[in-house]
């Protein structure tokens, strides 16, 4: 058991934990994280002229920045990314990115804010009357997730993986958000056909937007909810990415676990990632 101090300490790393969450917010929101990568080593007077922004909040930013070793500084030449942070909050790609989880998590405030009347009260709050960043924010969170599960889940089940570079392979993405999954499979498996399922129609919109933009001829994503999915014997692999705990409780769980099981060819393949606690 840890001692006060012990325990002050913890709560005190808790706080610098949310500061630094809302500096990497600013600096993602703002351009600044992307504006220093672009020109490192750079000073302050270029991202103030580049960027358009005050000097003092921007000087408050870059050393706030400095102090959680988001950004390094040298006197003669100015700032630059401290290691691997381009990687970690700028790259999509990156299956190690999270620029994305800390944008949405930044968004949630809208979600801490309205909590104690929800307590309360009971019911949800539909994404759609929220800020729509937090929709894009969404999106962006999970973007590294499909790399991931192709790269490093995948390829534990060679049998599956072979399948779905089969022609009439079908994949199935059960709460498929704004369609990043859906879009990376169906690039990764051009002769499959991918389908996305989401519950949230306004990011069902997002994801539509983006599916058509990606002219992308062998995937599709639809409103749907993964407690009515009727689907039979019809998928080669179906995957639920922090999707699961959105149906409802321990109930819902099991009716979309026995509706996916059935919806799998008998080969099939079910990847559920999913929060740790």
């Amino acid at each position: 058991m840890p001692d006060k101090g012990g325990q002050w300490q913890k709560v005190f790393d808790y706080l610098l934990g949310y500061q630094a969450v809302w500096v990497i917010d600013v600096g993602l929101k703002s351009g600044l994280l992307a504006a220093i990568a672009e020109r490192e080593p750079v000073a302050e007077a270029p991202l103030r002229e580049a960027l358009g922004l005050d000097a003092r909040y921007l000087s408050v930013w870059c050393r706030a920045a400095y102090a959680y070793e988001l950004v390094e500084w040298d006197a003669a030449s100015g700032y630059r990314l401290a290691p691997h942070v381009r990687d970690i909050l700028l790259d999509p790609a990156d299956p190690q990115f999270l620029g994305g989880r800390l944008q949405f998590y930044a968004a949630l405030h809208q979600d801490f804010k309205a909590f104690p009347t929800y307590l309360k009260s009971g019911g949800s709050w539909a994404r759609a009357e929220h800020d729509p960043w937090l929709l894009e924010a969404l999106a962006n969170m999970t973007k590294p997730d499909p790399v991931m599960i192709v790269q490093a889940v995948l390829p534990q089940s060679p049998t599956t993986l072979q399948r779905l570079d089969t022609d009439g392979a079908r994949i199935l993405d059960l709460g498929a958000g704004a369609g990043y999954a859906v879009i990376h499979y169906a690039r990764r498996f051009p002769t499959a056909h991918v389908t996305g399922i989401e519950a949230d129609e306004a990011t069902v919109q997002l994801g539509q937007r983006a599916l058509a933009d990606s002219g992308l001829a062998n995937a599709e994503l639809r409103h749907g909810d993964a407690n009515e999915l009727a689907a039979a014997a019809e998928y080669d692999l179906v995957t639920m990415n922090v999707a699961l705990h959105e149906t409802g409780g321990p109930a819902e769980w099991r009716n979309v676990l026995r509706r996916v099981n059935a919806a799998l060819k008998p080969s099939g393949t079910l990847i559920v990632s999913e929060l740790p606690y």
